[in-house]
């Protein structure tokens, strides 16, 4: 029971350091580290509508999402060195005889660490937005679907195609028929018509200048053979009618006009049928003409039609094999980010689950730390703080030594970062040699108040002893999980 109540009492000191209202660089490295995850997270979950919109977002936010991790990766390293040079500094700095004290006091640290805050299980990962699970895992699942999409389209473009051009053979081959039946059609009337039109108005005025001659002698022929001979006083025209009806070979004559006449008037009809046939023929010969047209256009219509298909099929093709590429390459990117991204959860998870732990304690120290020197709290509590962080740093560093190797790619470009942090770190050295003098200032001062220190500092010690103790189980726990 002593030993738990001198545990409690000295152990104050020690954990009072750890906080970060002591230090104001951790405090702002926290709070840039905070910032860093929730950006990584941002980045992460962040969603997209369409395909393309997905592909664009994952080669737009990759190189961001590398420069936040080399970001972090850079901090680490920086808190890393911090601590290596802090802990030697620290060491140099505590007094010789309050080491062999503490010695003496080790088998009460030895006591092992009530664990108020027992690991939790591995929480179940948030569900990611879509745009980031398509990339992760979706992609392999939709890739079939995206290729028997893409080849119905194929078909359906192929099979419309084919559809329009076979409209255009059939209407095509339909004109062509028509075509030859027209032209069969004009050479048969060609064949059986070979009068001339010249002939046939000529034939047609002889015709109506001989019905006119004709008609008023046939009627006076006819009125001679129905009436008497007249006499030789009559008038001259009863005169020209006795010497027309005495002269028989003048009748023949006539008769004979008005057979050739008639034979005329049939051949007259004759050709105005040839008229109209001819009038058929020009029709005829316009729309063949027009269809020659119209075939021809039709022609140029499907030879334009074959050459777009043509341009359609190159250009599907040429589009099949750029998807195709582009999804391989997506599928190996994605394989490799889904990687850095379990990595980068379960470490996030382990800092998460770390800093969730020492804040309970910090609460808790809080309390005790009240009635501590507040000359001594304010020497010691920046070293104590960079210790304590810097510690588990380093352990989760050497944990990472594999990742490191494979990163020594990555180390490559971080060489101008290097070079800054050799600056930093020779500031650091400057701040430390500062603070070694204060923290000797400091115990000279303590070392003049005498006797009345020692007794506090004997239990700091002690409390020291006891929290290393404690941290060295708190490391083998982690290191076991």
């Amino acid at each position: 029971i002593n030993r738990n109540e001198s545990k409690k009492s000295h152990s104050w000191w020690w954990d009072s350091h750890i906080s970060p209202k002591n230090s104001k660089w951790l405090q702002e490295n926290l709070e840039e580290m905070d910032q860093l995850v929730k950006k990584i997270l941002k980045v992460i979950e962040e969603d997209a509508d369409s395909f393309a919109k997905k592909a664009e977002l994952y080669f737009k936010k990759r190189p961001e999402l590398v420069g936040l991790v080399e970001e972090l990766y850079r901090m680490y390293r920086s808190l890393a060195e911090r601590y290596d040079f802090v802990s030697g500094e620290l060491r140099k700095t505590v007094p010789s005889d309050l080491q062999s004290q503490g010695s003496g006091i080790s088998d009460a640290g030895s006591e092992p660490l009530p664990d108020h805050h027992p690991k939790p299980a591995r929480t179940k990962s948030a569900p990611r937005a879509a745009g980031f699970g398509f990339f992760l895992g979706d992609f392999n699942s939709k890739e079939g679907d995206e290729t028997s999409t893409l080849d119905s389209e194929a078909e359906s473009d192929d099979s419309s195609m084919n559809c329009s051009g076979s409209q255009s053979n059939e209407e095509e081959q339909g004109l062509r028929k028509r075509v030859l039946e027209l032209e069969n059609e004009l050479r048969e009337i060609k064949g059986g018509k070979s009068h001339q039109e010249e002939m046939e108005a000529a034939k047609e005025e002889k015709i109506q200048l001989s019905r006119e001659e004709i008609t008023p002698r046939l009627t006076m022929i006819e009125l001679q053979h129905d009436k008497s001979p007249v006499e030789d006083d009559d008038t001259p025209h009863s005169e020209s009618v006795v010497v027309v009806a005495g002269n028989p070979p003048e009748i023949e004559s006539l008769r004979k006009k008005i057979r050739d006449s008639e034979a005329e008037v049939e051949e007259n009809s004759r050709s105005s049928d040839r008229e109209k046939w001819q009038n058929q023929i020009r029709s005829a010969q316009g729309e063949v003409s027009a269809l020659k047209n119209k075939l021809a256009r039709e022609e140029r219509e499907v030879k334009k039609l074959q050459d777009r298909i043509l341009r359609y099929k190159t250009s599907l093709s040429e589009r099949d094999h750029e998807i195709r590429a582009l999804k391989e390459a997506m599928s190996d990117a994605n394989k490799a980010l889904s990687d850095d991204n379990d990595r980068l959860r379960a470490e996030i998870t382990r800092a998460t689950k770390d800093r969730a732990y020492l804040e309970h304690a910090l609460k808790e120290t809080d309390f005790r730390c009240q009635s501590s020197e507040e000359d001594l709290r304010r020497a010691k509590s920046d070293i104590a703080a960079k210790d304590d962080d810097l510690a588990k740093l380093r352990d989760d560093l050497e944990s990472r030594d594999g990742e490191i190797e494979e990163m020594n790619e990555r180390l490559r470009r971080l060489q101008i970062q290097h070079a800054e942090l050799v600056a930093g770190l020779e500031e650091a050295r400057k701040s430390a040699g500062e603070l070694e003098r204060e923290v000797e200032r400091k115990r000279e001062a303590i070392e003049e108040r005498g006797e009345e220190k020692r007794e506090a500092i004997r239990q700091l010690c002690f409390s020291l002893e006891h929290y290393r103790d404690g941290y060295r189980q708190l490391r083998q726990s982690i290191v076991a999980h």
